[in-house]
């Protein structure tokens, strides 16, 4: 429900068509991850759940990413626009890098 939600107010971010598209895209992928790991589930296809699971709490963990990574951008840069700009997408892109070399990593193989 949250990648809805998401969705929803990322047409109301700050920072402007850049903001709305990192956090809209970062909706989209969230649903997608968590729907196929639901699915996976459903089926007892384990191995791909616990493969999606891992992509959802990296993009639901772009939350925390960004209250930690925006003050110190803003801090960084001067401004905060230009950080909220930054931020859209550094708040969770690279949780998912992180997340693909960890499971790359486990050895773990979706299908």
């Amino acid at each position: 429900m949250s990648g809805v939600c998401g969705g929803f107010i990322a047409f109301y971010a700050t920072g402007g068509p850049i903001a709305m598209t990192g956090f809209f895209l970062l909706a989209l992928f969230w649903l997608y991850f968590t729907i196929t790991a639901y699915r996976a589930a459903r089926t007892r296809d384990f191995e791909k759940h616990k493969v999606f699971m891992i992509y959802s709490y990296a993009a639901c963990f772009g939350a925390v990413t960004l209250r930690i990574r925006l003050p110190l951008l803003t801090l960084l840069i001067g401004s905060f626009e230009p950080a909220y700009r930054i931020v859209a997408w550094l708040a969770w892109v690279p949780n998912l890098v992180f997340a693909y070399y960890w499971v790359r990593r486990k050895g773990l193989q979706i299908g």
